[in-house]
């Protein structure tokens, strides 16, 4: 059997076959219909050939009577009348054909050429070329399926984009606290550098960044898989946060930076895992202790949520703040407002990325408002105890939701 592979083929074929079937039908019910008709009328006419006597004997005899007496009816006039009515029902036939064809030629190659399109993009596609686009000629579902393409498209090489940058940044991080451990280490044992506590506080200080790094990657990579382990239970969020600014109250002090705490009244406890919050409120303070001067303050708010069933709690430092252009982009990984700052004095670019994925896997929000001048605020909106968990909260009015 033969197998045709080409749409456009299948398409023109399948529209041939219809039309022509339509136009060979049509002219076989209309030639028929015409010869019967037209019969009828000369065996029955009132003073024809045969008249009523005719008539009569058609009925009686049948119809093979009545097609031999037509017959016998039929002149010259009457058969070439027929015979121009059967060629004008061809002629219109082969005329309808024609057009079934062109209209065949035209729809079949509208619907295919758009088709071989997106399939040559694909395979562009597959081969690595996220640039590639098809052009959207239509507004029907083949135009959608363009659209939809185009979109896929887009978003495979910003996805590879970001990889690619994933993977230089990562090498770039992972690459300084290595080349300080390598040149000590080389240091110790050349005798260039004499082995004492303090070098092996450096070194283990380095170590220390090392194994940070990749625990946050981890974290930030399982998060963005939904695959972060969670244990939640009713978390007290004021006692969650006075322990945090225990911990970072000696680096506030060397800092010369004022650190505080404020609880509101009647703060619910939240559903959460208290682990992972008090990774993300210890990120969110050491982030604020980098960017406030000398001088300035940070300042820690537990308070009742702007919506309902939702408790929050806002870090808010002194320092210049960020720019609004930059607004969007603070929770993305490995991004710095400021890309000379170095990694002792802006981190590793990761922290808030981290703090993103913690708190949406709790189903909560994280915004930063920052007024031009007066400092940033990061504000994390979770669910309290028995509201429920797993839903998108929406952030609340006012906040400028990343």
């Amino acid at each position: 059997m033969l197998r045709v592979r080409s749409l456009y083929v299948k398409l023109l074929l399948a529209f041939l076959a219809v039309a022509l079937a339509a136009v060979v039908l049509l002219g076989l019910l209309v030639g028929r219909a015409t010869s019967t008709a037209f019969g009828a009328y000369l065996v029955g006419r009132e003073g024809g050939h045969l008249g009523d006597m005719g008539g009569m004997m058609a009925e009686m005899m049948g119809p093979l009577a009545t097609q031999a007496m037509l017959e016998q009816a039929l002149g010259p006039a009457e058969r070439a009348y027929l015979t121009s009515v059967q060629s004008a029902l061809w002629l219109a036939g082969g005329l309808a054909a024609a057009l079934a064809l062109a209209a065949s030629l035209l729809l079949a190659r509208q619907i295919a050429n758009p088709v071989r399109a997106l399939t040559a993009a694909a395979r562009r596609v597959a081969g690595g070329d996220f640039s590639e686009r098809v052009p959207v000629r239509s507004q029907d579902e083949l135009g959608e399926l363009a659209g939809a393409f185009n979109a896929m498209a887009q978003a495979l090489g910003r996805q590879e984009a970001l990889r690619r940058q994933m993977a230089a940044d990562v090498a770039h991080e992972l690459r300084t606290p290595l080349a300080v451990l390598q040149a000590n280490l080389e240091a110790l044992l050349d005798g260039v550098r004499p082995l004492s506590t303090e070098a092996v506080a450096e070194l283990h200080q380095e170590t220390h960044l090392l194994a940070r790094l990749v625990a946050d990657l981890r974290d930030l990579s399982l998060a963005e898989a939904g695959q972060l382990p969670l244990e939640r239970k009713p978390t007290d969020l004021a006692r969650l946060a006075r322990a945090a600014c225990a911990r970072f109250a000696l680096q506030a002090e060397a800092r010369g930076v004022r650190l505080a705490i404020e609880v509101a009244d009647d703060v619910p406890p939240a559903e959460v895992d208290p682990d992972r919050i008090a990774q993300v409120v210890h990120n969110l303070l050491d982030n604020a202790l980098r960017h406030a001067p000398v001088g300035g303050a940070v300042e820690v708010r537990v308070e009742p949520g702007a919506r309902p069933e939702t408790v929050q709690v806002a870090i808010r430092d002194t320092g210049s703040g960020i720019p609004p252009e930059h607004l969007s982009n603070v929770f993305e990984r490995f991004y710095r407002v400021d890309p000379a700052r170095s990694r002792g004095a802006g981190g590793s670019g990761i922290g808030l990325a981290v703090v993103k994925q913690l708190v949406e896997a709790h189903g909560g929000q994280v915004w930063v408002d920052s007024p031009p001048g007066q400092g940033a605020t990061f504000r994390v909106a979770l669910p309290a105890a028995g509201a429920g968990t797993g839903a998108q909260m929406p952030a609340p009015d006012g906040g400028s939701a990343p």
